[in-house]
């Protein structure tokens, strides 16, 4: 297949259902923490409402996120696939990834979007109608021959 270029926009619904997914466990940090720290401000002092900045500057990631979710209703991303490699063009920063290391291609449960996994933890959204199903499958070749390639080395 010849090389090719996707552009499109991710909505809020979709970049939370792909990007705040590896957030969870660090919400389900902060949360303890911050009710542990609201319990010793009104219990001890009110000096401990000082900890709430712990998580902020632990997880600046986290919550630059949400406030992106909040102010920004869309993400533009352009997807640039050659033979070997891909690239992905988001918030003006280029990422490029080899394709031998996507693992998995599936669609999102209400069908509208599919989600490209790369092994190095990068997560590729596309929106359904942005994508043709040739170049979907030219995708989900490099997932398949990665699955037969860890079946061959467990075996």
């Amino acid at each position: 297949m010849t090389p090719f270029h996707l552009y499109y926009t991710l909505t809020r619904r979709q970049r939370l259902a792909t990007e705040l997914f590896p957030w969870l466990p660090a919400i389900a940090g902060s949360i303890g923490f911050c009710l542990g720290a609201a319990i010793l401000s009104l219990t001890v002092s009110r000096v401990f409402l000082l900890l709430f900045l712990i998580p902020v500057a632990a997880y600046r990631g986290l919550f630059g996120f949400l406030l992106e979710i909040v102010f920004r209703s869309g993400r533009l991303v352009e997807v640039i696939v050659e033979e070997s490699r891909f690239g992905m063009l988001s918030n003006g920063e280029w990422r490029w990834l080899a394709l031998d290391g996507i693992i998995q291609v599936f669609r999102s449960e209400d069908g509208t979007t599919w989600t490209v996994l790369h092994i190095e933890g990068a997560v590729l959204s596309i929106p359904t109608s942005a994508i043709t199903s040739e170049q979907l499958d030219f995708l989900k070749s490099f997932a398949r021959r990665s699955a037969a390639h860890r079946a061959a080395s467990e075996s």
